[in-house]
């Protein structure tokens, strides 16, 4: 897996550059399932440069990307999440953060095979951290390896969570959720509005578990093989086994997991 762990890492370090050259342009330029889903050309300029390093390793490679301008290129070959191999690709992830120039935003390449990712990276912009795994060889931070935290007890952690775009029924349940925790007492709740580096916080120690709903593939996918390399509990957002169809995710150290599923589905 050291072949498909270099690969990831290339591709998502190749959209970084993209972005960190880009950052004083931050131009709108549409929006997606919302007024509030932001996109900018560098968004699309990310993904292009993710694309051109990936074709660069594999030359027959399928792609499931979050930017559909991506499809345009000659080279680019729209997949199939259940395909034997396929790229799935945020190339911005956080374009809020990154329009607003909040230092938060990321880089998230993963790939699947049949479905289950077995090696991916996210690259946090503003840090320059590299977070990447693959099955079977654990996870990293700038090449050092890294676990989860052991912390035993909710009242002890520090959780992470996001906020979804439909701010109807999904808004009102997420406020639910978030006042159920902040009565446990956690010691806290943070936001990131990056789901890849909401995944990396957990499988590294920093945050003790990680909830959001909204959610698509390429949001999740390198966040899950890293989360699971790193000894963290992975599911859906209802406790069922993760999937490329779930539309959310509880990401937790093993002894937290249950409990925070808990509050979440009583919330």
């Amino acid at each position: 897996m050291q072949e498909e762990l270099a690969a990831v890492i290339a591709a998502a370090t190749a959209g970084a550059d993209v972005i960190r050259a880009a950052d004083s342009d931050r131009k709108v330029t549409r929006s997606k399932s919302s007024s509030i889903d932001l996109v900018t050309e560098t968004d699309i300029a990310a993904g292009v440069a993710v694309w051109e390093a990936i074709v660069k390793r594999d030359s027959q490679a399928r792609l499931v990307i979050e930017e559909e301008e991506v499809y345009g290129l000659a080279s680019a070959r729209r997949g199939s999440l259940d395909d034997d191999e396929v790229w799935c690709v945020d190339p911005l992830d956080g374009t809020t953060s990154f329009v607003h120039g909040f230092p938060a935003y990321s880089v998230s390449v993963a790939l699947l095979r049949r479905g289950t990712p077995v090696a991916g990276a996210v690259v946090n912009v503003p840090s320059a951290e590299i977070v990447a795994a693959a099955a079977g060889i654990g996870a990293t931070r700038n090449g050092a390896p890294i676990q989860c935290s052991a912390a035993g007890a909710l009242g002890e952690s520090l959780l992470i969570t996001g906020f979804p775009y439909d701010r109807g029924a999904p808004l009102d349940r997420q406020l639910a959720i978030l006042g159920a925790f902040l009565r446990v007492p956690v010691h806290g709740i943070r936001r990131t509005g990056s789901a890849a580096i909401d995944c990396t916080h957990v499988a590294g120690g920093r945050a003790d578990g990680y909830w959001e709903f909204g959610l698509k593939p390429w949001d999740m996918a390198a966040g899950v093989i890293i989360c699971e390399e790193a000894g963290v509990h992975v599911t859906g957002i209802n406790g069922e086994p993760w999937s490329v169809a779930s539309t959310g995710i509880i990401a937790a150290n093993p002894s937290l997991h249950k409990r925070m599923t808990a509050v979440i589905l009583g919330g």
